[in-house]
């Protein structure tokens, strides 16, 4: 090796075991930028690495909304399906209405005015209950059918919810979907309930996680609050 003091470099001879190579120039500012290329390439390597690594989360986010995407979409179709079938019937019960009155003539008499009777409130059922657990997600799903129990298919409201009870001897607490304080067992309020609004009926879903064992709940309760707040339907399922 010689060092060229002059020109700050040094001149580089390689002998092989069979031909010499060289020499070749290096100069200071060429190991400069070497010792900065070394110095540099951990922390590149590492900017790569993180940048894959967020990339494969957002990934992960993606795909679950897509999958919650897929199930309200099934359900909205699923939904679509049953209103046909009511419409078709509907359209049935109408065109048998049309037939009687036109094969009935009726002369109406007005005699004395009788008392109205005040109507009752409709009232609502609960139908298809349907209770799932995922194991892979730890989740509860309990879904269900509200509906209207009113023969003339005028429109109701009221609140739902769904609440999860604990088994006997669990020190689990309640779990009530929609979320809202709970007192005795009971909502505090029943406007912090999920809202319905129907003339035949409404599908409904309560969705509880994380559940890490299924075992800690025995049983669903289901309870149907009318607009001014009184309870007019609860029903019960074990699990």
């Amino acid at each position: 090796m010689e060092d060229d003091k002059k020109n700050k470099s040094w001149r580089v001879i390689i002998i092989g075991d069979r031909k010499r190579h060289g020499p070749f120039k290096v100069t200071k500012r060429v190991l400069i930028l070497l010792s900065v290329c070394l110095i540099a390439l951990p922390a590149i390597t590492c900017g790569f690495w993180l940048y894959s690594r967020s990339c494969a989360i957002s990934n992960d986010k993606l795909s679950a909304e897509l999958a919650t995407v897929r199930q309200s979409v099934a359900l909205i179709s699923q939904e679509k399906d049953e209103l046909s079938e009511e419409a078709k019937t509907l359209m049935t019960e109408i065109e048998k209405l049309h037939k009687k009155q036109g094969a009935i003539k009726t002369v109406v008499k007005k005699k004395a005015l009788k008392p109205v009777i005040a109507k009752s409130e409709p009232f609502v059922s609960i139908e298809k209950i349907q209770i799932k657990y995922d194991e892979s997600n730890k989740t509860l799903k309990v879904r269900f059918m509200i509906k209207s129990q009113d023969a003339e298919g005028d429109y109701i409201s009221g609140y739902a919810f769904a609440i999860l009870n604990p088994a006997p001897g669990s020190s689990s607490p309640c779990r009530i979907y929609p979320n809202a304080p709970l007192a005795n067992g009971l909502p505090e309020t029943h406007k912090q309930g999920e809202y319905f609004y129907i003339a035949r009926f409404k599908h409904m879903e309560g969705v509880f996680a994380p559940i890490p064992d299924k075992k800690m709940y025995g049983s669903v309760s289901i309870l149907v609050y009318a607009k001014d707040g009184t309870l007019k339907l609860k029903k019960e399922l074990s699990l």
